[in-house]
């Protein structure tokens, strides 16, 4: 997967008309496909010519000098590589790997915009965010030139290039990481591997065939064979090895579907690496990544849904159905006449919030659709601003689901074909203690368990009463054992499970993790 930005003019007085690109894809990169030269391919051509204090440029004399080269392909109108720029990470890359330092890295900024001036380059103007050359000791080129060669597709593309001319473009989540920065330029292990991205399909919520992946790219010196992860859901460990096929090459970027992590909750995610080609990493060194995923559950018969809109509502529509293709509401927004598109209007840049009855209790999951006949998503709104999307709350006010940003940004900038994105919402109406009153008083414990679940239980008095274990998906695990205060569990996997009370009167359901 590549991460990069496609930039246009932008017109900073005016983020919202559609003939220049919104704000917001200058704060968020978009995940999109181009002809760009891969990770872990060769350089095809040298890069020579003067920069703008006359000084010769000859890429591959730095490399076959054994120097690491770094290009900063950038435009001077781009928010998100004066962004990078501002980071200071070249800055000090160049000062302590550069000339004056080891001498082992050279450092160019490219211009790619052929109709840069001179001043664009050293001050604020309107085609520019400010002075790009202070405090910059390394060479900036100010030509498209290359843009054709290094197959540029978009700004900012950065490229790390090693001695050996193999190249890397550098995702979006290293850009500005500083200590990632040194290991790529030092190159000094052979093991060794960073993450980039991890994704996951909300839908995982409702149905279980959707695993989380992790995306990886091989930043040491030789390729690799297999990986160690450790994933932990929730604190819990479950450490893998993976094999590959093929082996990965250096720079090289891949993917790791995550075996045995279904996802059934909300849930907090850490995925370690443990070792790479079978040599374990340094603790103190393991890369590391952390999410946390939403999984938006209501228990009583009502959701709130909080919908805002972006600069043009009026291509914006929304239903929610449930898993029996039942409508249970669908909402269609307005039109502005501040532009010849419909932008602006009662309806834009607003919070709407809607209280919807849950009337049937055989609801497992519902399905919630936006919709945008332009198809370019609800992208068009200030960092100020609310961002557009969906929340929901339950019945009780709280939130369940905040805004993603896989709420607005769908589609593609350019539009012209209508674009959707989906929201999931789980739905269990398993009574709770208060409505059951035949149970008085249950608690579990140790939870989470690893061998016994011992059960405390308060119970009508004359009423014999079942219990038995269903994991997530309402499955039972376990044989049904009669008015018992204990229950095996140690030869149940690792996970999430209700502990069920049956009665004459009905059944009560009581979560519990097993470890």
């Amino acid at each position: 997967m590549y991460f990069c930005v496609v930039f246009i003019f932008l017109q900073l007085t005016n983020p919202y008309m559609r003939r220049f690109l919104p704000l917001l894809l200058l704060l968020f990169s978009i995940s999109i496909s181009f002809g760009q030269l891969d990770s872990g391919s060769k350089l095809p051509a040298n890069i020579k010519g003067t920069d703008i204090n006359g000084k010769e440029v000859d890429i591959f004399a730095d490399l076959d000098a054994g120097r690491t080269v770094i290009l900063d392909v950038f435009a001077t109108w781009c928010s998100h590589c004066w962004s990078f720029h501002e980071s200071g990470v070249l800055k000090e890359l160049h000062k302590k790997y550069g000339p004056t330092g080891t001498n082992t890295v050279s450092i160019y900024g490219i211009e790619g915009d052929s109709d840069t001036t001179q001043e664009d380059l050293t001050s604020e103007s309107d085609n520019s965010w400010g002075d790009w050359t202070a405090g910059v000791n390394y060479s900036i080129v100010d030509s498209d030139l290359f843009n054709n060669l290094l197959k540029i597709p978009g700004f900012p593309t950065i490229y790390i290039i090693r001695p050996d001319r193999t190249l890397m473009e550098i995702p979006y989540t290293m850009r500005e990481n500083l200590e990632v920065w040194e290991t790529l330029v030092k190159g000094e292990k052979q093991n060794n591997a960073v993450f980039t991205d991890i994704q996951i399909s909300p839908k995982v919520f409702c149905v279980q065939s959707n695993l989380p992946a992790v995306s990886l790219v091989n930043i040491g010196n030789g390729p690799i064979t297999n990986i160690t992860l450790d994933l932990k859901k929730n604190g819990v460990s479950n450490p893998k090895t993976y094999n590959f096929t093929t082996p990965v090459k250096v720079f090289e970027l891949f993917e790791v579907a995550l075996e045995g992590a279904k996802i059934t909750e909300t849930t907090d995610i850490n995925i370690t690496i443990s070792a790479v080609n079978g040599v374990s990493t340094d603790p103190s060194e393991a890369a590391l990544i952390e999410t946390n995923f939403y999984r938006p559950l209501i228990k009583k018969n009502k959701l709130i849904v909080k919908f805002t809109t972006d600069f043009y509502p009026g291509e914006i529509s929304w239903q929610l159905k449930d898993n029996k293709n039942r409508i249970l509401k669908a909402v269609q927004y307005n039109p502005g006449n501040e532009d010849q598109d419909g932008g602006g209007g009662a309806d834009a840049l607003k919070t709407f919030t809607y209280e919807i009855p849950i009337v049937n209790t055989d609801i497992t999951c519902m399905t919630f659709t936006t919709k945008d006949t332009y198809g370019d998503g609800m992208i068009y709104f200030r960092e100020e601003d609310h961002w557009p999307g969906v929340e929901f709350y339950n019945g009780d006010n709280e939130l369940l689901k905040p805004v993603l940003i896989s709420d607005f940004v769908f589609g593609t900038t350019q539009g012209g074909a209508v674009a959707t994105t989906n929201s999931y919402v789980a739905a269990d109406f398993t009574s709770s203690l208060d409505d059951q009153d035949f149970v008085q008083n249950l608690k579990v414990y140790p939870n989470p368990v690893i061998d016994i679940l011992n059960i405390d239980l308060t119970i009508k008095s004359g009423i014999d009463y079942e219990v038995f274990i269903t994991d997530i998906m309402g499955a039972t695990v376990t044989k049904v054992s009669k008015n018992t205060n204990f229950l095996q569990v140690g030869d149940l996997s690792s996970g999430m499970y209700f502990l069920n009370v049956r009665t004459k009167d009905g059944v009560f359901a009581h979560k519990f993790t097993k470890i």
